[in-house]
């Protein structure tokens, strides 16, 4: 300590809610120089860590990281250095590690990863691509007729499931697959949007599913499996077009159409604690939440953007959105208040095509880009913890999701790009 205990010093509590780090809550005389790396080797020493066992540490005062050094946040904030400091503590994160990428035909325009079912693709080659959990690409499943830009896992116990894509053919199919007999076949064609399907969201009891669409409307669909075709007026279909579908199809109608954008809905996403409310975001600058029992727009936040990403946050209850600008948008769907941003996250260099949040902690967040980077954030932070190269320079990132310790990407480049991401779940609890 005595190598550290020097200059002006200043009353120190330090705290954490991560037990395994846990040390006494007492004040502490502290050098008002020290920064981030001085605090850390203060919390290892009482720790009694050494070498190898010495870990880093990251500082929060009043839910904000510490960037500066002590003596500096103090000037920054009128403070004196009579005044006792409580300074929360948690691990640091350590920096995602790439592990492979993978080469398609095309443009990877959505991706999606499933613990026991390994990794999905979609891509402008028309394909959706199962990977194992080796990253070995399994099947390729052809069957649209346009880009293909939604992928949703339905339910897989790794060597069988089903699943489903939309694509700018109007088109949503459900699909079933075996690895075992390493097959797969088309379960149904949902049919009812007059433009591309551009993504899509399963509820969280996975019996709906919803996808939005470039015609401006949002389609409600169950998951039950027909046994004949619905009854589908498609009057705005022309003769060429229809003469694309395949006639042994059994095709599905949707439950339900839910009509206020006036553009298109580039994102949808279920809220994961409640199977009935769904949000939306569109090119008429708007975040929508929706009640899909009852078919009711419940609230609407504007903003001065079009969306073109969302993810909803089942530790915070948070909403997360992309833009035509390089900034992120934080929103809180249980307020009122249409139009007040939570929070906004700066550090992108071109329009955010996709977020995905942590599915282990509140404050962690991954973003893409057209800039070719994805970010790491800790919205506690006032920049990104981490910037990582999808692949090639200046090339877009289109698709980006966070699952386990896994953050795929996928863009311009024609690559699935895998990185593993530590595991935030104590980091979480900070």
């Amino acid at each position: 300590m005595d190598a550290i205990a020097d200059g002006p010093q200043v009353q120190v509590k330090f705290v954490t809610q991560q037990r395994q780090f846990a040390i006494p809550e007492t004040a502490i005389q502290t050098p008002a120089r020290l920064r981030r790396y001085g605090l850390s080797q203060i919390i290892n020493l009482v720790l009694q860590n050494e070498g190898e066992k010495q870990r880093p540490f990251d500082f929060l005062i009043d839910g904000e990281f510490l960037r500066t050094s002590l003596a500096e946040y103090l000037e920054e904030k009128n403070m004196s250095t009579e005044n006792v400091l409580t300074i929360e503590y948690v691990e640091s994160m350590l920096p995602p590690t790439p592990l492979s990428s993978y080469e398609h035909d095309d443009w990877v325009s959505a991706v999606q990863a499933h613990h026991p079912g390994g990794f999905l693709t979609g891509s402008y080659d028309n394909h959706v691509r199962l990977w194992n959990k080796q990253a070995e690409c399994t099947q390729i499943l052809t069957g649209h007729n346009g880009a293909v830009k939604a992928v949703q896992w339905l339910t897989s116990d790794g060597d069988n499931g089903t699943l489903l894509s939309g694509a700018l053919d109007r088109s949503i199919l459900a699909w079933e697959y075996s690895h075992v007999d390493n097959n797969h076949s088309i379960l149904y064609e949902c049919r009812g949007h007059t433009g591309g399907v551009e993504s899509i969201s399963l509820n969280a009891t996975g019996d709906r599913f919803a996808s939005g669409s470039a015609d401006a409307s949002i389609k409600i669909w169950t998951t039950i499996i027909p046994t004949v075709s619905d009854h589908i007026e498609d009057v705005t279909e022309t003769r060429k077009k229809r003469k694309t579908v395949k006639e042994d199809r059994i095709l599905k109608a949707p439950i339900s159409s839910l009509n206020a954008h006036t553009g298109p809905v580039s994102a949808v996403t279920f809220s994961s604690t409640s199977a009935d409310t769904l949000y939306s975001g569109g090119w008429d600058h708007s975040v929508r939440v929706w009640d899909i029992e009852n078919s009711v727009n419940i609230t609407t936040k504007n903003c001065e953007k079009v969306v073109h990403a969302l993810d909803y946050s089942q530790h915070s209850g948070l909403l997360a959105s992309g833009h035509a600008d390089p900034v992120i948008r934080l929103w809180d769907p249980r307020s009122e208040d249409s139009s007040v941003v939570k929070q906004t996250l700066s550090g992108h260099q071109n329009w955010v095509t996709s977020v995905s949040w942590s599915p282990s902690s509140s404050y962690m967040l991954a973003s893409g880009s057209y800039d070719g980077l994805i970010k790491v954030w800790d919205i506690r932070a006032k920049g990104a913890l981490y910037t990582l190269s999808h692949g090639k320079a200046s090339k877009k990132v289109f698709s980006i999701d966070w699952s386990n310790d896994i953050l795929l990407s996928g863009g311009e480049d024609n690559q699935m790009k895998i990185h593993k991401v530590q595991d935030m779940t104590d980091r979480a609890e900070a």
